[in-house]
């Protein structure tokens, strides 16, 4: 596919965006922390790979010379390297990237106070089905 744009809609600016919430998804968390800064100062390259937004996807700058699926342009690139998106667009993607992950960081971390009752919940769980009862009674009380 060719991404030659010369005047770009919100069509093209809807589907860049898009490319580049996938992208940060594939990020590790120190590239997400190193792009926003670099994007605070306004030093993230356009136009190349050695510097620009997806080459921050292993942590440092330069660090990734293709987007997810191998393509060296896409949607998002294209209007990068032109200035169609702007450093605060991409700043507002970082920050919604690392925020859906803090929510999910809180989902998959059980509180402190009912961290010992998972514990304990877990254990009877383990020790219900280890002991034969669990599902092979249930198949047996219906068979019957």
């Amino acid at each position: 596919m060719q991404y030659s744009i010369e005047r770009y809609s919100e069509k093209h600016r809807d589907e860049a965006l898009a490319d580049l919430r996938a992208e940060l998804r594939e990020f590790n968390h120190d590239g997400l922390i190193q792009l926003r800064e670099d994007l605070v100062r306004h030093s993230v390259v356009r136009g190349s790979w050695a510097g620009c937004v997806i080459s921050y996807k292993r942590g440092a700058p330069g660090s990734a010379r293709r987007d997810r699926l191998g393509r060296a342009r896409n949607a998002f690139t294209v209007l990068w390297d032109n200035g169609w998106i702007t450093d605060e667009d991409v700043i507002a993607m970082v920050d919604l990237e690392l925020a859906r992950r803090r929510h999910y960081d809180r989902l998959a971390t059980p509180e402190r106070s009912t961290a010992p009752e998972r514990e304990r919940e877990i254990i009877e769980i383990g020790t219900y089905l280890d002991s034969g009862s669990g599902t092979d009674q249930a198949h047996e009380s219906k068979a019957a």
